[in-house]
Formats: C-alpha cells, structure tokens, sequence
C-alpha cells in the first residue's frame, strides 16, 4: 500500500489518497492501514498545517505505518531559508507572512508550525529510520527516509 497525504494538492494516481479537506483525518492513518503494511507514504507541505504539539504524535503514528524497507517522504516550508532570505531583503514582509503563516484566503490555509529541514532530519533519525535524501528547493524541504 503506498499513501499521499494532501491538503489542497493533487491526487498521484497508484496512491491512496487521503485529504485533509476530504477525508479530515491526516494525522492518524489507523482507518487507512495497518501497522507495518506501507510501502510508501507521501506527506507534502503537511507539516506547515499541523499544530506542534501534535507533530511528534503524528510522525510517530505514520512511520508505524511503513513496512521494512519502506519509505517516507515528507516536505514543508523551511523557516531558515524564509527568514535568512528576508534578512537579506529578497523577501517582502507580505511574502514572509504568507510563507510563514498561510495566505489565509481559504479557511484551511493556516499554517501552525515552522519547521527547518535539520529539524525533520532529526525527527525521522530519532524513530530510528534511515535518511536516503535531503533537499531545499527555494523554501521548500524534502526529506526522504526509510525504516530499515
């Protein structure tokens, strides 16, 4: 089974796709899967939108998902980069609030956590999986792990 998490994104066909606006439920896959039964599971800019104190709770319940050898790839807004780029002034004030806080046009559009590509690489490290791929793209992370 392999599993894409969305808020506001787009289907990737061969996945289920589970979305926050559809379906609500991101942040426990237990309806969805069984433990150990993912081959994959998908979770870009997902992050951004969780509370906090939620996200370890959150990451736990999805890496037990992942069979062995199976992998997680989760992205979000990299907080250093949007700050380091508007200390430099390359970045407006409005375009630090969007990215840090949402556009807030649409009621699901909040962002509640600011998260930096080290700090998901010490999240997935510390449950004990194996990092495969990091990536800043602009502002975006991206990290691919893997349980052994």
């Amino acid at each position: 089974m392999k599993i894409n998490i969305i808020i506001g994104g787009a289907d990737k066909s061969g996945y289920l796709n589970i979305s926050a606006l559809k379906d609500l439920e991101i942040r426990n896959l237990d309806e969805y899967a069984d433990n150990a039964e993912c081959f994959e599971i998908i979770a870009e800019d997902i992050v951004d939108y969780m509370p906090k104190q939620e996200l370890s709770q959150v990451l736990d319940n999805w890496v037990s998902k992942l069979r062995h050898q199976g992998t997680i790839v989760i992205g979000g807004t990299d907080v250093y980069e949007v700050c380091k780029m508007f200390a430099q002034e390359a970045l407006s004030l409005e375009d630090l609030n969007s990215l840090i806080h949402g556009e807030q046009s649409q009621g699901w559009d909040v962002r509640l956590n600011q998260l930096t590509l080290q700090q998901m690489c010490n999240e997935l490290e510390g449950r004990g999986l194996k990092l495969l791929k990091k990536r800043i793209n602009g502002f975006k992370f991206s990290v691919e792990a893997e349980r052994p």
